[in-house]
């Protein structure tokens, strides 16, 4: 899953940044709104972590563009503005939660799990997903198993199964690949296809279907293949 954090205290943000890249998450984080700005408009992400008071637009600014493109994708206040206005600002602008600071590491933790649940309409605390045929995908340690025994995968092949994953048994187009596993930077068509491919043979034949002209589909195991 990618998360998306806007922090300027410079060691909140490795704190951060490091207590979710443990737990298996791929973490952009920035430290000003401007970086911030940029980065929503050309990527994106599953989970977005914002702090309100930082340099250039601030986290309410933030917040209303993301939700310009995205309505639903869970977005998480941490700030130290306690004030009942800004809190409300944040609900109005269509924040999911509101964590004040200070905080625990573990608590964020836990928030974000518990949006992270609602993305994938499944319940993250068991971390597995049981893919068939004997396939499981450990979300916390972002792993692909086979009857228990690890496949190892690159790091674009956890992002494109997570995606392919989020959207179990539905058309993942080119164009969604492109922007979630590559982050809209320029590649090659070939090397869509080829990492693709690599993914498809770590797999049970027929699991990851190419929809031609279109994208790609995982099939779970409740489909016919």
């Amino acid at each position: 899953m990618k998360i998306f954090l806007l922090e300027d205290d410079f060691s909140l943000n490795r704190l951060i940044c490091n207590a979710l890249e443990q737990r298996g998450f791929f973490v952009t984080s920035v430290d000003d709104g401007y970086d911030a700005m940029t980065n929503i408009l050309n990527n994106k992400y599953d989970l977005y972590i914002l702090d309100i008071n930082v340099p250039g637009f601030s986290g309410h600014e933030v917040l209303e563009q993301i939700r310009k493109s995205h309505e639903k994708l869970p977005v998480i206040i941490v700030s130290a503005q306690l004030d009942i206005d800004n809190i409300s600002k944040a609900y109005d602008l269509g924040c999911n939660d509101y964590l004040k600071k200070p905080f625990e590491l573990e608590e964020l933790i836990l928030h974000v799990k518990y949006h992270i649940k609602s993305i994938l309409k499944s319940d993250v605390d068991k971390d597995v997903i049981e893919l068939g045929s004997g396939f499981s995908f450990n979300l916390k340690e972002q792993s692909l198993y086979k009857h228990n025994h690890e496949i190892i995968l690159t790091q674009k092949e956890k992002l494109l199964l997570t995606l392919l994953i989020n959207n179990l048994d539905k058309t993942v187009s080119s164009e969604m690949i492109h922007e979630y596993v590559w982050d809209s930077k320029e590649m090659e068509a070939v090397s869509m296809r080829s990492m693709v491919h690599k993914l498809q043979k770590k797999l049970k034949s027929g699991m990851i279907v190419n929809i031609r002209g279109i994208g790609y589909r995982l099939i779970s195991a409740k489909v016919e293949l």
